[in-house]
């Protein structure tokens, strides 16, 4: 069964080198690249990936794109920011010598320079390996895996290094609640200020108290406002765009 790795790239120099020699020789890499302005390209295609050039609409159609461009028998999907373990390539060996199904991988994420266990960065699984021709990816922002099949769960793990710093870590968060509160309207969704505050609150209760979140330290209580304030910016930014709506439509 052959096996094709996508990743999505945007000025991806810092980590697509190691990204792909995480796996190297296990599978080939298709790198779909929204028109990189550094060595992206050049470094993917060092190491042996097809890459192909796209501009970013939405993380969807970029992932659905690059399903195109694959004639394996299975994808999986990787961010950049992600790398291989060993373990993980045993467990999807095994997964795909089984019957067809989804494959669900946990996730250890490091930020900061850490690994973070609580919170709103604890471990958490994604489902990332599907057979061809089995998946396709719906929504703007934190899109998903729409499949036909079962999911089931892939032994090992992968390692997650997401946000470098506090600047990289707050701007995405922001840009998260603007494409979020956007396709929540076109979807229908209202909301009010009383709403978006008990969300907030709800939200900050959950990673600190329930999730553990305040055992990770001063970094992760500070994750835990961060995660709370962007659970509030979404919802008001959602408040916003309902009144324009509204006022629109008289």
């Amino acid at each position: 069964m052959s096996l094709d790795i996508i990743i999505l790239t945007k000025n991806e120099a810092r980590n697509i080198t190691a990204c792909l020699n995480s796996f190297k020789g296990f599978g080939q890499a298709i790198v779909v690249d929204d028109e990189s302005s550094d060595e992206t390209v050049a470094l993917a295609e060092a190491v042996g990936a097809k890459v192909f050039s796209r501009k970013m609409d939405n993380y969807s159609a970029q992932r659905n794109f690059a399903l195109e461009q694959s004639e394996a028998d299975w994808v999986f999907f990787l961010d950049a920011d992600e790398r291989f373990t060993p373990g993980l390539k045993e467990g999807i060996e095994r997964h795909i010598a089984g019957k067809p199904a989804a494959g669900e991988v946990l996730r250890v994420n490091y930020a900061f320079g850490r690994r973070f266990r609580f919170g709103h960065l604890a471990p958490d699984r994604v489902a990332r390996l599907f057979p061809k021709g089995h998946v396709r990816w719906e929504g703007l922002v934190h899109e998903s895996a729409k499949t036909d099949l079962p999911t089931k769960k892939i032994s090992g793990y992968e390692e997650h290094y997401t946000y470098g710093n506090w600047e990289h870590f707050l701007g995405k968060m922001e840009r998260y609640s603007r494409l979020w509160a956007k396709e929540a309207a076109e979807k229908g969704r209202s909301c009010c200020a009383f709403v978006a505050v008990i969300r907030a609150f709800l939200n900050f209760f959950k990673m600190f108290v329930i999730k553990l979140g305040f055992l990770d330290g001063p970094a992760g209580w500070a994750i835990c406002l961060v995660s709370a304030y962007y659970t509030l910016s979404k919802y008001l930014i959602l408040s916003d765009l309902n009144c324009v709506k509204a006022l629109k439509e008289r």
